[in-house]
């Protein structure tokens, strides 16, 4: 595709040196990824600097490059392309040089609850015979498409993301689910996407070593409905959240439809009532003045607003009500979000869940106690290099809820794993302290009696343990298994019964 095709070489992006007939073979913002014919676009992070792989880029065959205003020495046969925003009009770029994508696409944004929302929502289309995909936290997951390579982001590079979208469309994927992370918006990483339905879950405190309080938080997260979501389209909105009544306010003001969702009064979709079942939840919603009663496989009450998050938006994308609800039924549980861990010789019940966050262990744990006789048991940390002043919360959450805590590492990064154990045991001085990950989950795993439950917080579906510079194999459910299986053939030598 040509550069003038490519931008709007006006007074956003200038083309300082080269020729606008330039053809260019591809886009990226990785140096490593650079191909013959290529154009480099030199962003500016917060952990490295484009510009400084320029030379690179060069080397391995870029023969164009998109920087800001600083001064380059460039080749004479290299194009030099300017722009104030370059994140954001490299997104443009990409929207451009891969143009196809399903024709309705539904963003979910939120602290919590992104990846279930369009997870459930993708099951739900798909259960119908409609032809989906999601993207996000768990990487492209469809019954028919096959998987592009994950990204490692909830909200991938504008390069990965467009150039997925146009591959989804090819293989005649018509409806997209895809998580909107605080930063991918912020960062501009979906510049060029209109979708036609947005949702929001629900804000509370993350990544605040990243934005500056829980305002500007807001103000990403808000961006999905104000820039993104198409005239005409639907906002979702969870306004059991005080800020989600702060964002039905502000959309209010844009030319689309709003339907919302939550246990108020006031909502579209009012939750009557959660109720734990043997065989998961009953949820039970109003909608019109008629009542909808909807069988759920989740474990979890808070999963009952994201599958109905996920029942309403498969309604707006074109489902009738009764079917979108009933569909409900049918959803599977999601690696990593209260997924149970069966077979424990005593029948304790084993969780594990991403909860990263105060207010999501909150939620858990609370929805844990709902259905625990006795004792609810947590293992959790915090990782390294991310939002420290929510460690000690999260301690004091666990302090509150749990009756019996073991802190542990989460993925410490370069940060000191004793130190970021301390700062969590502020919160629960009274917990356990066991830093290796599998011999914390071992220990709490045997302190499990009949009727009670453990939780294993924080890492969910990762399969990876990231300490100092090292990335190593690991995941919470392998270990979980593991470790109930060896209790369970030592039970049956022993002859224990249950």
């Amino acid at each position: 595709m040509h550069l003038s095709r490519l931008f709007d070489l006006t007074d956003t992006v200038k083309l300082e040196k080269g020729d606008d007939d330039l053809f260019i073979t591809h886009l990226t913002s990785d140096s490593r990824n650079v191909r013959k014919g290529s154009l480099f676009a030199a962003i500016s992070g917060n952990l490295s600097d484009g510009h400084n792989y320029i030379d690179s880029a060069i080397k391995n065959g870029a023969v164009a490059i998109l920087a800001d205003g600083r001064d380059l020495a460039i080749l004479d046969d290299i194009a030099l392309l300017r722009a104030d925003n370059v994140r954001g009009c490299f997104a443009i770029a990409c929207s451009k040089f891969w143009p196809s994508r399903p024709s309705f696409t539904v963003a979910v944004t939120g602290t919590n609850g992104k990846t279930s929302t369009a997870e459930f929502l993708r099951q739900l289309w798909e259960r119908n015979t409609w032809n989906a995909v999601s993207l996000g936290t768990l990487g492209a997951r469809s019954s028919t498409v096959l998987k592009v390579p994950s990204s490692g982001l909830t909200t991938p590079s504008s390069e990965y993301f467009f150039s997925a979208l146009n591959s989804f469309s090819k293989q005649n994927i018509s409806y997209l689910a895809i998580e909107a992370s605080s930063h991918g918006l912020e960062q501009q990483r979906m510049n060029g996407l209109k979708v036609q339905v947005a949702v929001f879950t629900n804000l509370s405190r993350d990544h605040l070593d990243y934005h500056s309080n829980m305002d500007a938080y807001f103000e990403s997260k808000q961006k999905l409905f104000l820039d993104y979501l198409a005239d005409g389209g639907h906002a979702v909105i969870n306004i059991d959240d005080p800020y989600g009544k702060k964002l039905l306010e502000n959309v209010r003001k844009r030319p689309v439809s709003i339907i919302t969702f939550g246990e108020d009064l006031q909502a579209d979709f009012r939750i009557e009532s959660i109720k734990p079942t043997g065989y998961g939840l009953e949820l039970n919603v109003l909608f019109k003045g008629k009542k909808y009663t909807c069988p759920l496989g989740l474990t979890g009450t808070f999963q009952a607003s994201n599958a109905l998050a996920a029942g309403v938006s498969a309604y707006l994308s074109g489902l009738p009500v009764e079917i979108a609800l009933r569909s409900l039924s049918f959803l599977s549980a999601i690696d990593g979000r209260m997924q149970p861990i069966y077979g424990h010789p005593k029948n304790a019940i084993i969780v594990i869940d991403y909860a990263h966050t105060p207010d999501a262990l909150e939620r858990v744990l609370l929805s844990l106690k709902k259905q625990t006789e006795k004792q609810v048991h947590v293992v959790f940390g915090c990782g390294g290099q991310r939002d420290k002043g929510k460690r000690i919360l999260m301690g004091k959450v666990a302090h509150r809820l749990a009756d019996r805590i073991t802190i542990t590492d989460d993925n410490p990064r370069n940060e000191s794993p004793s130190a970021i154990r301390a700062e969590i045991m502020a919160g629960c001085p009274d917990a356990i302290e066991i830093g290796n990950r599998d011999e914390a989950i071992e220990f709490a795993i045997q302190q499990l009696q009949g009727s009670d439950s453990l939780l294993i917080a924080g890492k969910g579906h990762e399969s990876l343990q990231l300490i100092g510079s090292e990335t190593l194999p690991f995941s919470d459910a392998v270990v979980a298994r593991n470790i109930v299986k060896r209790l369970n053939d030592a039970s049956q030598i022993t002859g224990d019964s249950q």
